[in-house]
């Protein structure tokens, strides 16, 4: 267990029930750690009504709901591009293009991942209600089922690492994550500012703040969103680049890297405080997910699930953007200029920029 983990489950003893457990292996070595620990009566996430009205069907331990039914609930078209295997599903927020069998869908071009496969039985497509009610729907119909939400005001920027933890060390090139997450969200502040927002970082120098310290920053301050901001790595890996884009699992769905062989399955059965923003985290995702995929050409790595210690507590929504691979000497060696962290820092704000769009939207609406 990392340092940062251990110091999360101190903090939180009192109202932790479970014990901390330590990132799945796949996973980056310098993210924050994810902690399986239910929260002392944290409440359940919301469900929208008009959601709770489909009839659900189990599979295995999951439960699932129609794909034509849950397609007709969001306003969208469903229609079978090759029978029994492929489907595109088009709503008013964009495209969705869906396997049969498989977790990862494309949504507007961008590499998205459910927390339960898609099934087919007689004929017919089935997808998990919760994947239904906190995936394909503020992707395909942001807003839908939700209160309307006031514009962005406060943004809480969370530059990961610091201190004591330098995060990954790319050693040949001389460069630590701490130093170049700092420098990126720096850089974002600013941008941000200039749109008008107050914008406030969990820390501004190479400083160490524990994990719960950064969500105490958000509640603080009465943030609107928050962003953590990582550069990623895989071990003997030097070719793999790319962006990342994590929000915290839904309750019952597990971690996107706890698919993998041979992995522990952390599906957690109990909602933490993050959860009640499920929604719209998922919206800001795919906003600054498609910046970075658009406007910088990164690599799709995907918009993916993890139980992340840093955003299990916060009340607002977050995301956490693994903005490259430092493992990647390639890529490692854009990330060391000004210049492209200046690009990082613009997606990133023309992502919250996109997202307070959307926002204004579903407001008109």
């Amino acid at each position: 267990m990392s340092r940062a983990a251990r110091l999360l489950f101190l903090a939180f003893a009192p109202a932790f029930v479970a014990a901390a457990a330590d990132a799945p292996a796949r996973s980056s070595p310098t993210r924050p750690g994810a902690v399986n620990a239910a929260p002392t009566g944290a409440p359940p996430p919301p469900a929208a009504s008009s959601e709770s009205a489909l009839p659900g069907r189990r599979f295995g331990r999951v439960e699932y709901v129609s794909l034509p039914a849950a397609a007709s609930r969001l306003g969208a078209r469903l229609t079978w591009v090759e029978s029994g295997r492929r489907l595109e599903l088009k709503g008013p927020g964009g495209r969705a293009e869906i396997e049969v069998e498989s977790r990862e869908i494309t949504v507007n071009g961008l590499r998205v991942f459910l927390g339960d496969p898609v099934v087919a039985n007689g004929g017919e497509a089935f997808v998990s209600r919760v994947d239904h009610e906190r995936c394909l729907s503020p992707l395909l119909r942001p807003g839908h089922g939700q209160a309307p939400r006031a514009a962005p005001r406060v943004i809480v920027l969370d530059p990961g690492h610091g201190g004591t933890d330098p995060g990954k060390v790319n050693e040949r090139l001389g460069i630590s994550e701490k130093t170049l997450t700092l420098d990126v969200a720096r850089r974002a502040k600013r941008l941000l500012e200039a749109d008008g927002h107050r914008v406030v970082l969990t820390r501004d120098d190479d400083s160490f703040v524990a994990l719960p310290q950064r969500a105490a920053a958000a509640r603080a301050a009465n943030a609107d969103l928050f962003v953590s901001i990582h550069f990623n790595a895989l071990p003997r890996d030097t070719r793999t680049s790319g962006v990342e884009v994590y929000t915290f699992a839904p309750r019952f769905q597990r971690s996107t890297n706890a698919w993998g062989g041979g992995e522990r399955d952390d599906t957690e059965d109990f909602a933490s405080p993050v959860n009640r923003h499920d929604h719209w985290s998922v919206v800001l995702a795919h906003a600054v997910h498609r910046r970075f995929v658009n406007d910088l050409k990164s690599a799709d790595r995907g918009k993916k699930l993890m139980h992340l210690a840093v955003l299990r507590p916060l009340d607002c929504p977050g995301v956490l953007v693994e903005c490259g691979f430092l493992s990647s000497d390639a890529e490692a060696r854009k990330i060391s200029t000004p210049a492209h962290r200046q690009q990082l820092a613009t997606v990133i704000a023309a992502g919250v920029r996109d997202y307070a769009n959307t926002l204004a939207r579903t407001r008109g609406k």
